[in-house]
């Protein structure tokens, strides 16, 4: 089968997910003692480290879209992770969800290729506890459906949704697929009034929410196999 990770590192049974290279980076310096690249290939960066509360945890690229989001976690299965949690960023579908706020997942709709190939279209749910867990964490200021697409169109509307982005739903499918526990976490960069993050703003608004998220792993215990 092919794989699309080389890890030159260990992969720990915990892993933070964000779709950015160097915001992998940025985060796994922020959380772990001395973190060590574990993955270069195809430029999705990978790290390993121990962070301060004593967690090994995997700081992992997922690239762009759902069929990169599907591939990396599909391999990170096989590498032997276990709970995983996705940081990234998303478009408001509701007026009162505006940018800089922090959204937690309770379901993914799949309406991209590879979210519904997985999940042959049905809605996804996250595990609960790591849901709530996060809910706490990060303070998150709202929380529902995201909506995943393979193109963000600029007239979507919420339709049961309230957030919309590429990657979540492919995400959740491939860890649901592969028996991993899941759950996201997510800054909304762009409002319904089309007022968005700068680049610099959004990138520092996810590392901070996946500073928030790193607690999480080592506060609740993983589910017994």
């Amino acid at each position: 089968m092919r794989t699309y990770l080389d890890p030159t590192a260990p992969i720990a049974p915990d892993a933070i997910l964000t779709d950015d290279p160097k915001v992998a980076m940025d985060l796994a310096v922020a959380i772990c003692e001395l973190p060590r690249m574990s993955n270069l290939a195809h430029g999705l960066w990978g790290y390993y480290g121990t962070t301060r509360d004593g967690c090994a945890v995997t700081v992992q690229s997922l690239g762009i879209g759902g069929p990169s989001a599907a591939a990396v976690m599909a391999d990170l299965a096989r590498l032997g992770v276990a709970r995983a949690i996705r940081i990234g960023s998303c478009i408001s579908l509701e007026a009162g969800l505006g940018r800089g706020s922090s959204f937690v997942a309770t379901g993914f709709e799949p309406r991209d290729g590879a979210g519904i190939a997985l999940s042959e279209g049905r809605h996804l749910k996250p595990d609960p506890g790591l849901t709530q867990a996060l809910k706490d964490a990060t303070g998150a200021q709202s929380s529902d459906l995201v909506r995943s697409t393979d193109i963000v169109s600029p007239d979507a509307e919420a339709g049961g949704a309230s957030v919309l982005d590429l990657s979540s739903a492919a995400f959740a499918a491939s860890c649901a697929t592969a028996g991993v526990s899941y759950a996201c976490a997510l800054v909304i960069a762009r409002g319904t009034d089309g007022s968005a993050l700068s680049p610099e703003a959004l990138d520092d608004a996810v590392i901070s929410l996946g500073k928030r998220a790193a607690s999480v792993l080592g506060g609740v215990p993983q589910a017994s196999a």
